[in-house]
């Protein structure tokens, strides 16, 4: 089934779309107000693409209208053991060396823009929930595959917002202002929901009652809808809120999802989905060749969306973006210029030096293992035959270490054609690759089900990069730690290391996140405040009192 493209069915039409998102649910325009706008399939389709913009928003914005460089992928490793704050210098951007050192306060801008971000998510997916039963479509499959998105783009959004904040409100209908500020529920509840959503949207079904909604996987979507949510994106999502919600809270299962159930998801996208591993994901060549492409072809723009892909946020230089008032309607990756070095030259473009990486990540690595080079830019000189040390001439920014990003790193040859550079990278964002599913099931496999299964999901990560028969481990001798130690291995710095140590437990986040380190680079992690960022002190102005900050703050 054909799906028309959710983010640039022309380099106009979302752009368009997306600049005056906002004004579509907040203050609207032309006399559309949520009373009127939803009369035909193409206003159900506009609201779903609203619904989807916010994945983009890594440049969120406060209620006083300030962007705030809290792209959730480089935020989530800033708080993680392998990235410190970082920026020009220890005053470029304070609080983002506060969410590096656990020293958060309620006041930070960051953390209001990302509850803002996440609610707007959540209100676009609401009023489309709410209208689409009483619209009319021309195409009636249509209908329970929008409800089957909105109820993904709902969770996805409840799962981000629960994890950064755990005591939030449950919203599951449009609110006005006239209905007060709604309390915080426990973070049960929504997980419980976000458990339903996905599973609605993964047993979602055409008209006829036994096709599904959604496309099996993004294999299957067209060239030009790429980034639409599949069946296969449910299902691992569900994986990883059920591996999160069971270890983070301590519980045998996510409400109304057993072990089985999950194990039983997990084979189904591995056997079913048609998603792989990508070959020669981490050849060298792609980067010392003549064309200096600077990443491995895993992570190069060319090859996005490839079969590894499970769920990617698409990004896009198509809109020429330079409106720097205006950075949630920006189409361009501002995550990448985050990670780059400062005032470089060459295959490397400039960028602005925050999240630099701990050296521990770089010791970490097998020297054969090629995701080391996959991972990181060794900026220094070589100190050891093959540390692919290139001795690059940047300025050093506050808590420089000489290790940066590689995966996501701005790079010359991406440089857009016109509008701002630092605004219009086109990196998506692999939210979950296949090579993460299969790193679940091994985990879950081997916790609850069958180990050898468990061994052949884990084999078939660490031989991509290691090479066939690296794996001598019989199934009895796998452990969880071997299985924790190639998720570091394989998607450091795409933002899922910190939620990894959370689930382990608050001691187990304690001993990691400690640092024991001195001066400038210390980081002591606060128990009491489990890992959570605070409730921005304005929205409990603005609730009257109604929220509760979280312990520790």
């Amino acid at each position: 089934m054909k799906i028309r493209n959710i983010f640039f069915a022309s380099g106009f039409a979302l752009t368009a779309l997306a600049g005056c998102a906002k004004s579509l649910n907040i203050d609207p325009t032309m006399q559309q107000t949520a009373d009127n706008f939803y009369r035909n399939e193409t206003d159900a389709f506009q609201a779903l693409t609203s619904a989807y913009s916010v994945l983009t928003y890594d440049a969120p914005s406060t209620a006083g209208g300030s962007a705030q460089n809290v792209a959730f992928s480089l935020v989530s490793e800033v708080m993680g053991d392998y990235c410190y704050g970082g920026g020009a210098n220890a005053t470029d951007i304070p609080a983002t060396v506060r969410l590096d050192q656990f020293q958060e306060f309620v006041t930070d801008p960051g953390p209001e823009a990302l509850w803002s971000k996440y609610f707007t998510g959540l209100k676009r997916s609401n009023i489309l929930l709410d209208k689409l039963p009483n619209i009319p479509f021309e195409h009636p499959d249509l209908k329970p595959q929008y409800e089957a998105e909105a109820k993904f783009l709902r969770a996805y959004y409840y799962f981000d917002l629960v994890r950064l904040f755990g005591n939030v409100p449950l919203l599951l209908r449009q609110y006005t202002a006239a209905d007060g500020a709604q309390k915080q529920v426990a973070p049960e509840e929504i997980y419980k929901q976000i458990g339903i959503d996905l599973r609605d949207a993964i047993n979602a079904k055409l008209t006829d009652g036994t096709t599904d909604a959604l496309p099996k996987s993004a294999i299957v979507i067209a060239a030009e809808s790429k980034g639409r949510v599949s069946k296969a994106a449910a299902q691992a999502l569900l994986m990883r809120v059920w591996l999160y919600y069971t270890g983070y809270y301590g519980k045998p299962q996510l409400p109304g999802v057993t072990t089985q159930d999950i194990i039983a998801i997990g084979n189904d996208v591995i056997n079913n989905s048609g998603n792989d591993l990508m070959p020669n994901a981490y050849d060298k060549t792609n980067v010392t060749a003549g064309t200096k492409r600077g990443v491995t072809p895993l992570f190069d723009v060319a090859n996005k969306n490839n079969v590894e892909s499970v769920f990617e946020v698409q990004y896009s230089a198509l809109s020429k973006w330079g409106d720097w008032g205006n950075r949630e309607g920006c189409m361009g990756n501002q995550a990448v210029i985050l990670w780059g070095m400062r005032d470089i030259s060459g295959t490397y473009a400039a960028g602005w030096s925050f999240a630099p990486v701990s050296k521990k990540l770089f010791d970490k690595f097998d020297p054969k293992d090629p995701r080391r080079f996959a991972t990181l830019i060794n900026a220094n000189a070589s100190t050891v035959t093959g540390d692919d040390g290139e001795a690059l001439k940047y300025t050093k920014g506050y808590q420089n270490t000489g290790y940066f990003c590689r995966k996501f790193a701005p790079i010359t040859y991406n440089n857009a054609a016109g509008g701002s550079r630092e605004l219009n990278y086109p990196n998506d964002n692999p939210v979950i690759r296949f090579a993460d599913v299969l790193l679940m099931a091994a985990e879950l496999n081997l916790n609850y089900g069958d180990k050898n299964a468990a061994l052949t999901y884990y084999k078939r990560v660490r031989e991509r990069a290691m090479g066939v028969g690296s794996v001598t481990t019989t199934a009895s001798q796998l452990t969880q730690t071997m299985i924790d130690d190639e998720r570091v291995f394989e998607l450091s710095l795409e933002g899922v290391r910190y939620w990894d140590v959370l689930r382990k437990g608050q001691d187990y986040a304690a001993s990691v996140l400690n640092n024991g380190e001195a001066g400038d680079f210390s980081v002591k992690y606060n128990k009491q405040r489990a890992g959570l960022l605070p409730i921005p002190q304005y929205e409990i102005t603005q609730s009257n009192g109604v929220f509760i900050q979280n312990p520790g703050y």
